[in-house]
């Protein structure tokens, strides 16, 4: 026996890793036999084989609820991202939840902890990661969140230390947009150590509609640089129909003609002559961005320490400076020239429209300054609790500021004094007009807010201890915002305090293990119940249950209810209330694209929402020893009082909001008031099934077989995170020794052997969701808008009831790809009176190639400079798709067109990437 005991304390040093984290069990805790008790377990001691079941994976999530996803090292190497934050838009698919509000960002721990927040890890280069698991959303609640986001643990590995630095270039295929990035990063893992300082710029130029192919309507009031005239009474219908409006002279007879060019006196022959090119459309592309100019500078800093054997310190900080500009085209001037004037040639009163040639007087700035300060705290209470603390302080500072154009007052006033020298025809000084102040505005966002979170076990039941999740925390914010407008000015201040708590606590029930009701599998029932009170709003309240069950070991399923009450931001509520001037907005109702003026910003009567989800999920693993699993999950939730950003324009919706929206007497739109708002009821259905393969191909190098693991006899390599079993040698009589590490209920099935030297990796997901329902009711007695027939809440249209995504990855050698694709079906928006509109199905391929040059060695010992070196070449949008959308009427307007919801199309980039370990 002595002899198998020490055999086993060898080859268990040497398969287990230390961990950087505290052990999950205290120091203090005594050390579990190295023999197990007689005939009291069959799988610890059996005639001869010694079976040793060892604590999870170094890093793993302390859960009975298996991962949705696992990936090695090996895998992620196959995605081809630089960093975690490049690593996660690529896991989308597998992140995904539609538990949530909106689409909220995964809960992030490391080493199966939680973090100060995403900044702490976002620039760690994908090399330091050891595996990276993707888990369900009830998973969130033991960690203090609500049950609405997914859940991704990074193990990073034990040691690592790296200099990582990056550029990147992209340019859109036709033209008009650039991107430059530069980004470094320092990293060093020891053990439970970790510090790191990330540095990146990025800069973009401007896209001009100019650079795309975009038509424009003419617009009610026909502006122009070189101008256009019209009878005093002029209204877009005269356009149209002109038999109801004063004609401009009997000689021309029509109601609008073009200012003739290349003279600054142009006499009535001139009008004349000019009147057969017909009326000047004004076209502003060259002075109107579809994509701002913006420039972004980030420096970001992580130190982690051990206090002690079982406290461990997290500091994060981080500074970001970003600004953006925009043009919103040329300022307007209406210029009233009277018959009596001396440069008028007609015998009626008329109105020269002329646009001045100053585009920065409408551009908007806007100008943001953030801060964030984050501290975790981290160890035991006790033997059987363990604690987190986490603070963190935000501060956001934001300036906008946009122009108004020009005031023609006073030129007009010359205009009517006959002034010589105010000339309509001739070439116009922005010096004769007044500039009209800018509108500002300025906001301060602060944020302080801090959590403690206790885990630990309550009481020992039959299958297993009864675990418990405590959250306690309080936090303060505010946002204080002064906004002037046309010259008036208006102060908003807006505070709240929360104080909230949490308690989970998961029962088990049946375990296979622990032999209690083994023919129901593993079962486990969680119950979360939460309260917060809010300065602003009161008591909301959340609960939720969960029902984790694996009636086999390759089969596990999910049930959960939720209930949950939540209350608007305070950006939502108390934004800077913004106008911005020339917005193109498609007018269902004249059928025609209109500029207004649109106002954004917060808005202070919004109501606090409460959400009902119902989830059922199941996840099987059919094959052991391949990682092939298949999941599937039905969603269905329903919000009351919803809070939502402010849709597109439809019909049913102006019905339901007619303050919302401005008209003058013609019927034509001016105005619209774009704030968030509360609607009356928002229910959707969902079912998302996926499948994730993934497996190692080739044959290893002569090197990979002679390189066993430490202690681990005649080479054997095991998979990771799978059993390992060594035959013979065990005890007396030749039995089997067995060390089976990790594996919670459900989760016991081994994964595929991993990838050895010399061989490569393939990986593939594939998603499909199908919407069964999504429906929203704007007020009590209006008609329900069904976004999955006809309605619509954005530009691209409504929800599609179909949509897959691909992903496939492979990686060898150093040379690999990876490719994501997806497929959206086509919508209908319902036009009402108007047009209807429809989106045909779309398919967009984004592909990533790169090459790791520090893999292959022949080039790094020939050309030394070479090691480290990544290369990098991306095509997104391969196949350069569009949005391409159709109306009943022929005519498509500009909000719909393809070059105005995806500008961009096809985009180039190249990354040179230099690594130093």
């Amino acid at each position: 026996m002595l002899l198998v005991t020490t055999a086993l304390s060898g080859l268990m040093a040497g398969v287990i890793q230390t961990a950087p984290t505290p052990p999950q069990t205290p120091p203090q805790q005594t050390p579990a036999p190295t023999t197990a008790p007689a005939a009291e377990d069959d799988d610890a001691y059996d005639l001869g084989t010694v079976s040793v079941t060892a604590a999870r994976p170094r890093g793993s999530v302390d859960t009975d609820i298996p991962a949705d996803v696992t990936l090695d090292a090996s895998q992620i190497q196959a995605y081809g991202a630089s960093n975690i934050a490049e690593l996660m838009t690529y896991l989308e698919p597998l992140t995904r939840s539609s538990s949530g509000r909106s689409d909220l960002q995964p809960v992030f721990l490391v080493n199966g902890r939680r973090i100060s927040g995403f900044r702490e890890i976002q620039g760690i280069p994908t090399e330091a990661i050891e595996r990276t698991e993707i888990l369900p959303e009830q998973v969130a609640l033991q960690f203090g969140y609500r049950a609405e986001q997914r859940v991704v643990n990074f193990v990073l590995k034990a040691n690592f230390n790296s200099f990582t630095g990056e550029l990147t270039a992209r340019l859109p295929e036709q033209g008009g947009r650039t991107t430059a990035e530069a980004k470094g990063n320092v990293l060093r893992i020891s053990g439970a150590n970790r510090w790191s300082l990330d540095a990146e710029h990025t800069r973009s130029s401007p896209l001009f509609e100019a650079e795309r192919d975009l038509r424009r309507d003419p617009g009610a009031t026909p502006y122009d640089l070189i101008g256009n005239v019209t009878s005093a009474d002029y209204t877009a219908a005269c356009a149209d129909d002109p038999s109801g409006c004063t004609v401009i002279d009997p000689a021309l007879g029509t109601a609008i003609t073009p200012v003739p060019g290349g003279t600054a006196n142009p006499t009535l022959a001139d009008f004349v002559a000019a009147a057969s090119g017909g009326v000047r459309t004004g076209d502003l592309g060259a002075y109107r961005t579809l994509l701002s100019e913006s420039d972004s500078t980030t420096v970001r800093g992580t130190m982690k320490r051990d206090l002690n054997s079982t406290t461990q310190l997290t500091v994060s900080a981080s500074l970001q400076d970003s600004s953006s500009r925009s043009f919103n085209g040329l300022p307007g001037v209406a210029l009233n020239l009277a018959d009596t004037n001396s440069y008028s040639p007609f015998s009626e009163d008329v109105t020269v429209f002329r646009y001045l040639d100053d585009a920065a007087s409408l551009q908007r700035e806007t100008d943001s300054l953030n801060g964030e300060l984050g501290v975790v705290l981290d160890g035991y209470l006790g033997e059987d609790w363990r604690w987190t603390f986490t603070g963190e302080y935000e501060r956001t500072e934001t300036d906008t500021t946009t122009g108004r154009g020009y005031d023609a007052s006073l030129f007009n006033a010359r205009l009517a004094a006959d002034d010589a020298t105010a000339n309509p025809f001739a070439a116009l000084s922005t010096a004769d007009f007044t500039r009209i102040a800018n509108d500002t505005a300025n906001s301060v966002s602060e944020v302080l807010s801090a959590e403690v979170v206790l885990n630990g076990d309550l009481y020992e039941l039959p299958a297993g201890s009864i675990s418990s999740t405590f959250k306690f925390g309080a936090d303060t914010r505010s946002l204080d915002s002064t906004s002037v407008r046309s010259g008036v000015v208006t102060d908003r201040s807006q505070s709240r305090d929360r104080f909230n708590g949490q308690g989970t606590f998961n029962f088990p029930i049946a375990s296979r293990r622990a032999d209690v009701l083994p023919m129901l599998g593993d079962l486990s029932v969680n119950a979360t119940v939460g309260y917060e009170d809010l300065s602003d709003f009161g008591g909301l309240s959340s609960f939720n249950i969960g029902v984790n069950w694996s009636p086999v070991e390759p089969l596990s399923f999910l049930v959960s209810y939720a209930d949950e009450q939540g209350a608007p931001s305070i950006s939502q509520l108390n934004d800077p209330v913004i106008q911005n001037v020339n917005v193109p907005v498609f007018d269902f109702a004249t059928g025609q694209t209109v500029l207004v003026s649109q106002t954004t910003g917060g808005n202070p009567g919004l109501d606090a929402d409460n959400r009902h989800v119902w989830r059922v999920g199941g996840t099987w693993r059919p094959i052991d020893g391949q990682d092939l699993s298949l999941q599937s999950t039905w969603t269905w939730s329903v919000t009351d009082d919803y809070l939502a950003a402010f849709p597109t324009i439809t019909p049913d919706l102006e019905a339901a909001l007619p303050g919302r929206f401005t008209r003058d007497t013609d019927g034509n739109l001016l105005s619209i008031d774009a704030r968030p708002l509360n609607f009356d009821k928002y229910e959707r259905q969902d079912i998302r099934t996926g499948i994730n393969y993934s497996r190692a191909f080739g044959t290893p190098s002569a090197a990979a077989s002679q390189s066993p693991l430490p202690g681990m006899p005649g080479g054997v390599r095991p998979p990771v995170g799978g059993p390992i079993r060594v035959e013979g040698g065990g005890g007396g009589g030749g039995g089997r020794m067995e060390v089976r590490m990790g594996g919670g209920p459900g989760g016991g099935r081994g994964r595929g052997p991993s990838m050895q030297p010399g061989q490569g990796r393939w990986n593939i997901s594939l998603y499909h969701t199908v919407r069964l329902q999504d429906e929203i009711t704007i007020a009590d007695g209006l008609p329900v808008i069904d976004m999955l027939d006809g309605g619509a809440t954005s530009a691209n249209g409504g929800s599609p009831r179909n949509e897959l995504q691909l992903m496939s990855g492979v990686f060898r050698n150093g040379f690999g790809g990876f490719m994501f694709a997806t497929w959206r079906e086509g919508t209908t928006v319902n036009g009402g009176t108007g047009p209807d509109i429809t989106f045909a199905d779309r398919t967009t391929v984004n592909l990533n190639l790169f090459m790791d040059l520090n893999q292959r060695t022949e080039w790094v010992a020939k050309y030394p400079i070479l090691k480290g070196t990544r290369i990098q070449f991306g095509i997104q949008n391969l196949f350069d798709s569009r949005a391409e959308a159709s109306t009943s009427s022929g005519d498509l307007p500009l909000n719909y067109q393809s070059d105005y919801l995806d500008p961009q199309g096809r985009v180039i980039s190249l990354t040179l990437r230099k690594i130093l370990f």
